[in-house]
């Protein structure tokens, strides 16, 4: 269910996959019993793809050094430290799940502290900024020290095993997570109740599991699970999609073509304070270059691929070309549309919600 993103060129490489070993606090020392041994799935039932992909979700653990909120109140992001991971900034939306790991229970980010220790499950992709930014899928709080925390993952397979437990594989294929009637189920949305049977590929859950065989996939047998609500829903093909730029909303839209938002370049960049170029040598494609003071965004109408490069003189740095899924291209009488991602290249967010894309 790819219905909320925050674009971005670079996958991030200082995290590992969160579930493949369930998540304890730093501290925690106490004997964990071994949870029952998953039945073993028959490949005709639930075929699993063995190879790595791209992990649905990454953990950060941190601390809490920051909390942006936006003039209502609501928490827009989260800037954290750790000694293992760095400083993030994790961005916070309507999508964004509050779990109390310790009660098994929803939580709330209004009594939210500096200081506070949390877990993190994210998006696999992040800024290329300092700090790198990245989209945040669920906060875990009130972690325990002696029992493992809440895992976030999202359903990509689920089946029926001959003794009534149900076998669920991750949507990234790391983790096959068991569940049967002495499994404890429990919905995010208050009143909410659900049976395992109403199950399906795409839900998105949290599971509590006390340890996990270090196969590939994982195996775990889930002593809670957790129902989390549906994502904002994602623009069909052609729709026009609303721009916010730092804020403000403008008075041009973009397109979601083929997964992605591509925008009217020159005047979303100029709305956001850049300069844009359009040069054209002899038979060849016209090129355009979206630059700040300090950094360079270089694209050719029909290539797919984007460059960036710094600005500032003696430091050495360009990016890899990056392909965000659409080639830019004009439309007459002459406005040039490209992906909205680009604008990450020079520091900006990018954020989809529902049909309203946000660069700020």
């Amino acid at each position: 269910m790819m219905n909320q993103k925050v674009t971005a060129f670079v996958l991030s490489a200082a995290m590992a996959a969160a579930l493949t070993v369930p998540a304890y606090a730093a501290d925690g020392g106490n004997d964990v019993a071994v949870c029952p041994s998953p039945e073993p799935v028959s490949q005709s039932d639930l075929a699993a793809e063995t190879d790595p992909q791209a992990p649905d979700s990454v953990l950060y653990y941190g601390q809490v050094t920051e909390i942006q909120t936006d003039d209502a109140g609501a928490v827009t992001a989260l800037h954290l430290q750790s000694d293992r991971y760095g400083e993030y900034v994790m961005l916070v939306s309507e999508d964004t799940v509050w779990i109390d790991s310790g009660n098994y229970a929803a939580s709330s980010p209004e009594d939210l502290e500096v200081g506070e220790s949390v877990y993190v499950f994210h998006s696999s992709v992040s800024t290329h900024s300092l700090p790198p930014q990245s989209q945040a899928y669920a906060v875990i709080r009130n972690i325990p020290q002696d029992v493992g925390a809440g895992q976030y993952a999202t359903i990509g397979e689920i089946a029926e095993n001959s003794d009534g437990t149900y076998q669920i594989l991750t949507a990234d294929g790391s983790m096959y997570l068991t569940v049967g009637s002495d499994t404890v189920l429990s919905a995010y949305a208050a009143g909410a109740t659900f049976q395992l049977s109403d199950l399906e590929a795409g839900d998105r859950i949290v599971a509590w599991y006390d340890i996990a065989l270090l196969s590939y996939p994982g195996q775990a047998y889930a002593h809670h699970l957790m129902l989390l609500p549906e994502e904002t829903a994602a623009p069909s093909e052609g729709d026009a999609v609303a721009l916010e730029l730092d804020g403000t909303a403008a008075d041009v839209t973009g397109r979601y073509e083929n997964g992605t938002v591509m925008v009217p370049v020159a005047a979303v960049a100029e709305a956001l304070g850049f300069d844009v170029t359009y040069t054209r040598e002899g038979s060849q494609a016209p090129e355009i270059t979206v630059e700040s003071n300090d950094f360079r965004v270089q694209m050719t109408i029909g290539s797919n691929l984007v460059t960036g490069v710094t600005k500032i003189p003696g430091a050495v740095g360009m990016t890899a070309p990056q392909d965000y899924g659409m080639a830019p291209y004009i439309v007459e009488p002459g406005t040039t549309w490209a992906p909205a991602q680009l604008f990450e290249m020079l520091g900006k967010t990018v954020t989809l919600e529902g049909t309203l894309l946000s660069i700020q």
